[in-house]
């Protein structure tokens, strides 16, 4: 198939490398999991189903953008290399270890967003108390 480079997958590769990395400044990755918009407002539940249909390989486009950036950054070969091996799949996946946010428990869009900023802020504070 056509392979570009995906935003979305690009963020996850780097946040992935970063917050493995010491002194990568990513502390945690925060998913959102939006589903489709209801019709009076809201979302319905994320159709995690559908992940099951991502790549079980890499995008060669994406992944080589990806590595370009963590050598800009100065990372290793070693990690680069890793990072460029990750599937669609593993990336998604890695993601998931972490907690999200599922849209459709909080209904509107600034409940969802007052959410997220509330557990974004949270993690902040942990790391400044530490």
């Amino acid at each position: 198939g056509f392979d570009t480079v995906d935003q979305v997958l690009l963020e996850l590769i780097l946040a992935g490398a970063l917050r493995e990395e010491p002194g990568g400044g990513v502390q945690a990755v925060l998913p959102v999991f939006i589903g489709p918009a209801r019709p009076g407002g809201g979302f319905e539940v994320f159709p995690f189903g559908k992940l099951t249909r991502l790549s079980d390989l890499p995008s060669k486009a994406t992944n080589a953008h990806a590595g370009a950036i963590l050598r800009q950054l100065g990372l290793g070969e070693d990690k680069v290399q890793t990072v460029m091996q990750l599937s669609v799949k593993q990336v998604l996946e890695q993601v998931l270890r972490n907690q999200g946010v599922q849209a459709s428990d909080w209904g509107d869009v600034t409940s969802v967003a007052t959410e997220c900023g509330t557990r974004v802020l949270k993690t902040i504070l942990q790391e400044i108390r530490k």
